[in-house]
């Protein structure tokens, strides 16, 4: 490979990375307030059931 090929090629996997990492680092805080919410959820309606079982 020529070096302008690799060069160019490097430059592209390194935005491609940064453009990655920043999506993540955006949709983290909604994912995990999401799963949050539901395990609650989850987590309540057992507290419950094992109330009224008693």
């Amino acid at each position: 490979m020529t070096e302008a090929l690799t060069s160019s090629f490097t430059t592209a996997v390194g935005t491609v990375k940064t453009d990655v990492l920043t999506m993540i680092s955006t949709a983290l805080p909604a994912g995990l307030a999401i799963m949050g919410i539901g395990l609650a959820v989850r987590i309540g309606i057992n507290f419950f059931r094992s109330i009224a079982n008693s």
